[in-house]
């Protein structure tokens, strides 16, 4: 491993003068814009064509099974919804061109949370006044939560597509409540898999404290770490609106020299922190989870050099995902859209509503109380992300296997897909 040592002060001043004076981002930055865009005419977040759901209020055919969805295509959370929102209605049209489910025509309606909590209680009370069979949730259980409150007393079924907290998991949510999204401890385990496959004994953590899910991952993965046998050598906590917080990560991992730096931030302000690190010379294999799969923001990391994270699937065109279907959905997603998926993430969005129609249709009704029953028979269920399995205690895919993306300086590629140890 390339252990540093005491760098000299010179790289770290030249690593900070990157980031204060000429960085990505400027002092005060409010992290709820669009991500940075691969290319000047790649649509945004916010720039992304949604197919058409049926606007609250208008006549629903005869018969027909509602699907309501409180999800932010607006504000930062856009960038785990929105794309989850696309698969699920692609999903929906295309099942609905086979002949419905249960022979009857499955609505989409949608109401933009905006990422906003005031909305998200309304929202949900105004949805249920079209009679939902089934609400997809946004990903984020803070936000999910006075949402899902509002349902409790309704027994409606609730699946957000990307739901990471392990609050889904737990069933404190609901006994009524599911998420298609990997749980952040199993990815924590599958961090330090891969971290502790490189033979690598120390770790430095870096957390850019922008995202929850993100601190959540970082945060669990430093015990887990060390109870396989490994040290955390460092633990730094980074805030765009704080730039001076640069300097001591930097004097932390030149005191340390840590073998390996485990990284978890958003792909937005990645770049503040990362391009500093490699000017200054720490040239460590870099490990993260998921929150940072896609690669538009590569080229904002000069350098960048050895990466490796986790991803639900490959989207790269000169590196496909080895699974046909998940190619289909990518394929279906680009046609709907204009563009290619920014990361493998909206995969769950497809699998949620296939994870539905499903259960539903061994069900034989759309009754919530069946339907859930029959969600926690999947074991090893095939979706195109990978095997799932329910039960009445775990609401949540615990084992379902993640794609390992690497970067081949300036692309990312397929690694392999990999699955949690076996003692788990």
């Amino acid at each position: 491993m390339n252990a540093l040592g005491a760098r000299p002060v010179l790289l770290v001043a030249v690593a900070l003068l990157v980031l204060s004076g000429c960085g990505l981002f400027s002092e005060g930055t409010v992290i709820s814009p669009a991500p940075i865009t691969e290319e000047e005419d790649q649509p945004g977040v916010e720039g992304t064509p949604i197919p058409t759901a049926t606007p609250a209020g208008a006549p629903l055919p005869a018969d027909a099974i509602v699907i309501g969805a409180l999800m932010a295509t607006t504000g930062f959370l856009a960038d785990y919804d929105e794309p989850a929102l696309v698969a699920a209605r692609n999903r929906i049209d295309a099942l609905n061109e086979a002949g419905g489910l249960l022979g009857r025509t499955v609505v989409l309606r949608h109401i933009d949370s905006h990422t906003e909590l005031s909305i998200m209680r309304n929202g949900a009370e105004q949805l249920l006044l079209d009679g939902v069979d089934l609400m997809l949730m946004t990903c984020d259980a803070a936000y999910a939560g006075p949402a899902i409150d509002a349902l409790e007393s309704s027994g409606t079924l609730v699946i957000s597509p990307c739901g990471t907290d392990d609050l889904w998991v737990s069933g404190e949510l609901g006994d009524r409540v599911f998420s298609l999204g990997t749980p952040v401890s199993t990815e924590v385990e599958m961090l330090v898999s891969l971290v502790a496959d490189r033979g690598n004994a120390t770790a430095a953590v870096i957390i850019d404290q922008t995202s929850t899910e993100a601190v959540a991952v970082c945060e669990g993965f430093g015990p887990r770490f060390e109870e396989a046998g490994g040290r955390v050598v460092g633990l730094h906590r980074y805030q765009p609106t704080d730039p001076g917080l640069l300097e001591p990560i930097l004097l932390g991992m030149g005191s340390t020299s840590p073998e390996a730096i485990v990284f978890c931030g958003t792909r937005l302000v990645a770049p503040e922190i990362l391009a500093p690190v490699r000017a200054a010379g720490f040239n460590q294999p870099i490990f993260a989870s998921s929150t940072m799969d896609g690669d538009h923001w590569i080229g904002h990391v000069p350098g960048v050099g050895d990466f490796t994270m986790l991803s639900y699937a490959s989207i790269y065109t000169d590196s496909p995902d080895p699974s046909p279907a998940v190619r289909e959905v990518l394929a279906d997603y680009l046609d709907s859209t204009g563009h290619r998926a920014r990361d493998g993430r909206m995969i769950t969005g497809h699998d949620a509503m296939e994870a539905y129609i499903r259960a539903v249709e061994r069900a034989g009704t759309t009754d919530p109380g069946p339907v859930a029953t029959q969600l926690e028979r999947f074991d090893g269920e095939d979706l195109v992300a990978g095997p799932v399995t329910f039960d009445s205690g775990a609401h949540a895919p615990l084992g379902r296997p993640m794609r390992v993306i690497t970067i081949q300086d300036p692309y990312a590629q397929f690694e392999r897909i990999v699955e949690l140890p076996a003692a788990q």
